[in-house]
């Protein structure tokens, strides 16, 4: 026995929170709370949705709302979301008037995206729902493994860093100092360069009667000595307990050069205060000249300005020595 009966439209958002009902001009008549978002103030279906199938893109004047009322499925693209394209059902409800009802199908995850939507704003039967939780629990298993990824590359960086600096001046360490060399080398140049070795004075006897403790103190006003006496471009490494290499990578004259390292000794020499007491000791410096290319052998560079510290020590330290003088 069939009994007439109808829905009022409270009752249609409830269940079809996307349907629209539209006039045989196509002129809306009420709509979901759901399409309502899409349709924003258009008066016209066309205004808003046109036809996504071949046969309506090859003849625009294709009546859309005859394909509805027999029943198949239309897809409708929403203008100015290129990428959003609807699935729709009609029926006639009377001789005006055709009810709309439209899914996001596979845009949906587009569509949450974009409108923001959330399970409030689907039919508490829409399969979309289950859709939706899917949707939410690959975003979250994608966040958590963004963030466990940014975690990752943050501890590779640093354990990067750390592989390549002395830990207790911030400075660079031997391998930091030979991969920064390098990269010089590879950028090419034919500028005169520098290396220096320098060695603290009377640094054994601020450890035998400070303690170790003072020592490391020491050697972090050395660092910053050292690292505030160069400039812009030189490269600086702690490579041993009191030793210090230096590339000092522009100098106008072998009197400038020794000039730089003439007042890095200077600042070394300023009275360390500390603990109850106070450190004073000198440097020497041992200095040779090369020039930086791929072919460089950086080792023998640094060995012969290991040498030419050696005189400067044997000279009485507090001094910088060149690897060519006598």
């Amino acid at each position: 026995m069939n009994i007439p009966y109808t829905i009022d439209a409270n009752a249609a958002a409830m269940i079809m929170p996307m349907h629209i009902a539209v006039s045989q001009q196509g002129r809306i008549m009420g709509a979901g709370p759901l399409i309502r978002r899409l349709l924003g103030d258009a008066q016209y279906l066309q205004e808003v949705l046109v036809a996504d199938m071949p046969r309506f893109r090859q003849n625009p004047g294709n009546d859309v709302l005859a394909e509805f009322r027999s029943g198949r499925r239309v897809l409708m693209r929403v203008r100015g979301h290129d990428d959003l394209i609807l699935r729709g059902h009609g029926v006639p409800i009377c001789d005006q008037i055709t009810l709309l009802n439209f899914g996001f199908g596979m845009a949906l995850p587009h569509a949450i995206k974009t409108f923001s939507l959330s399970e409030a704003d689907f039919s508490p039967s829409d399969n979309a729902i289950e859709l939706l939780f899917m949707y939410e629990a690959s975003r979250a298993i994608m966040g958590e493994i963004s963030r466990t990824n940014e975690a990752l590359e943050q501890e590779r960086r640093e354990a990067e860093r750390m592989s390549v600096t002395d830990v207790l001046t911030g400075l660079l360490n031997r391998r930091g100092f030979y991969i920064e060399c390098g990269k010089l080398a590879a950028a090419g140049g034919t500028q005169e360069l520098a290396m220096a070795v320098l060695d603290l004075d009377l640094f054994k006897e601020v450890n035998d009667s400070l303690g170790h403790a003072a020592g490391d103190e020491v050697l972090v006003f050395v660092s910053e000595a050292i690292r505030s006496g160069v400039r812009r471009g030189d490269i600086v490494a702690r490579v041993g307990g009191d030793e210090f290499l230096i590339l000092i990578s522009a100098f106008d004259s072998r009197r400038s050069l020794r000039a730089i390292l003439e007042r890095i000794i200077e600042r070394i020499e300023v009275p360390i205060p500390l603990d109850g007491a106070t450190a004073r000791l000198s440097a020497s410096v041992g200095v040779t000249t090369f020039s930086m290319s791929l072919g460089c052998d950086l080792a023998d560079v640094i060995r012969r300005a290991d040498a030419a510290l050696y005189k400067a020590k044997a000279a009485g330290g507090g001094g910088v020595r060149m690897s060519d003088e006598d």
